[in-house]
Parts: C-alpha cells; structure tokens; sequence
C-alpha cells in the first residue's frame, strides 16, 4: 500500500490542516473503490422475499375493483396485498413538522385505501420469490377506476374549487406570514420600485443507490431488523415502533452504506413502510428496491416555487423594503 493509501490516522502520517485550495481525500472512498461497500440490495437472507408495488396511473382516481385472480396464479408469486389488508397491520401517519406550527396533512397508508391521490401512489403489492417474477406478475392485476378531478396547477388550488381532501376544507398545508412594520410606507416614498415573479421548477435528488429496504421480522421474539437506505435510523425506529405496533425496543434499524440521498432519504415512504408490513404479516424478510422509474415516479419532489417580489429602493440604490409572497406546491400530502 502506497503512502497514499494509508488511512488518515494510520501511525506516522501527517496531515496538513490547511485545506482551502486543496484537494482533500474522502474519508472511506478507498474501501468503497475496491468493492467492500454494503448496501441494501447486497443482502441475502434464507427465504427472502421481493416486492414489486402496483401503483396508479391516475393523478386522481377512486379504486373501485383490483383484480388479482391472474397476478397469484404467476410464477414464484408468493402473495398478493391490497391497502385495507396492509393497514389491518400498519397503522396510518400524518407526516407535519413539529416546528412549522400549523402545517396540516390527511393520513396517509402504506397502501392506498379507496382512492389513490396521485400517479405511482400504491394501491397493491406483489410478493414473489424474485423481484422479477413480482414485477411480471403485477402486469396481471387488473384495475377498474374511477376518475377524479385533479389539481396540478398551484394557484388553482388556492380557489379550492375542488379540494383533494375534504376533511382538511382547503388545500392549504402551511402558511405564515412575517412582517416588521413600515413596509407600505417604504414603497409609499420610493423613488424606484422594481417587481418580478419568478417561477422555480420543481426537481428532486437522484441517487446512483435507489430507495432500498429490507425488512426481516422475528415473530419469536416479536423484533424486526430493518436494513434500509436512510439517512434518519432513529427517526424510522421510531416510526416502524409506533405504527406497526413493535415496542421500541424490538426494532433496529441498520443504515450502512447509502449511495446517495441529497435529502431524499430523510422522508417517510409509503412503499417501505408497507415493506415492513408485509414482512409481519408474513414472518419472513422481505427486500424492495425502487428501480429508476418507480424512483422518478415516487421520490420526493421539492422546490417548485412561484414568487413575487417587490423591492422599494431610493435612486442611490439603497433598499428601504423587500414585500415576497412565496407559494411551493407540495403535493396530496406534506
């Protein structure tokens, strides 16, 4: 091994503190280079099982038939689940922030029950002996919808002349305002005001590791061990705990190597939670990993902003007041 190669603390190396304008090594990049990283997907368990989702191609719709009479019949398909029989396990959450005061959002199944609220929300799950036999056999349900008025445009939605969630009244999630006084007078004794709106398009992290979890439930001992791509451990023990009826104590959750998240794995999805589900349900592991469509499909989005703004100025340039009216589209729920 060349000096190069040696680890940071390795005896007799020194290191220069001074990093401004140089290159500075990764720490563990040389065991990632020569293959000794382990992700979620390089895991194998005795009797491990994969889950392919069915998931909605309407933005909006009421399920009204899933017919899984051909997707059970398919070759290594082990079971077929629907949302009322996953959610008999997996209890439904309400994702909010706890320092956004006010911010709202419906509960949210690991299945959809009823309706599906947006395009690639799942509405089933195939369980199969490979993930390929699971995605074949997902190509057999049969779906009858009925279609729902949709909203996609962010200041339609403010009119709520359709509302995605009754029991909410609105669409609103979260609003606050923020005001120090003397902002209309500012503008009143500007010499020159300059307004723009600015619209922000809307992207999401793409990472070269998709969304992966491997759930293995012990029905002994009443534990799951989750093996997931995540960047929150301690906030996901928590949540399989509470919603999956587990104490605390009995569930760990392991993150190795994760191969990028850029914030993407920081959320709570549906189609994991409904992983760990299946794996109580059917006391075996249980392992899904989002391909790159189901991730462009199902990965949070963020940042599509529509903002205008104000600025009140003198002619030397100085600025006497900044008036911003942001609005951010989040989604059927926060």
């Amino acid at each position: 091994m060349g000096k190069a190669e040696l680890p940071l603390h390795a005896p007799g190396t020194k290191v220069d503190r001074g990093y401004i304008g140089q290159s500075v090594p990764r720490a563990g990049a040389q065991r990632l280079l020569q293959g000794r990283g382990t992700y979620v997907d390089d895991l194998r368990f005795p009797r491990l099982a994969h889950v392919a989702f069915f998931r909605s191609p309407h933005a909006h719709a009421r399920i009204k038939k899933l017919d899984f009479s051909a997707a059970i019949k398919s070759n290594g398909v082990l079971a077929v689940f629907d949302g009322p029989t996953v959610a008999e396990y997996c209890k439904p959450w309400v994702a909010v922030l706890g320092h956004l005061k006010g911010i709202k959002s419906p509960p949210q199944h690991a299945i959809a029950v009823e309706r599906a609220c947006w395009q690639g929300e799942a509405v089933a799950a195939v369980v199969a002996e490979s993930r390929s036999q699971a995605e074949d056999a997902v190509q057999l349900i049969e779906a009858e919808w009925e279609e729902l008025p949709v909203v996609t445009d962010m200041e339609l939605s403010l009119q709520n002349k359709i509302t995605i969630h009754a029991e909410l009244s609105d669409n609103v999630c979260f609003s606050r305002s923020h005001d120090t006084g003397g902002v209309d007078e500012a503008f009143a004794k500007a010499d020159v005001v300059v307004e723009e709106t600015y619209h922000f398009g809307r992207h999401t992290g793409v990472c070269l590791e998709g969304r992966s979890i491997l759930a293995d439930y012990n029905a002994a001992e009443h534990s799951l061990t989750v093996y997931q791509s995540t960047q929150a451990p301690h906030m996901m023990q928590d949540i399989f705990s509470r919603h999956l009826g587990i104490p605390e104590g009995n569930v760990r959750v392991v993150a190795r190597d994760v191969g990028g998240s850029y914030g993407i794995k920081v959320h709570v999805y549906p189609d994991e939670m409904a992983t760990a589900a299946i794996s109580v349900i059917m006391r075996r592991p249980v392992k899904f990993v989002a391909d790159r469509l189901e991730s462009f499909l199902t990965d949070i989005h963020a940042r599509e902003h529509r903002a205008k703004v104000r600025i009140a100025c003198r002619k030397d340039g100085e600025i006497l007041a900044l008036d911003l009216d942001d609005l951010t589209a989040i989604g059927p729920y926060s």
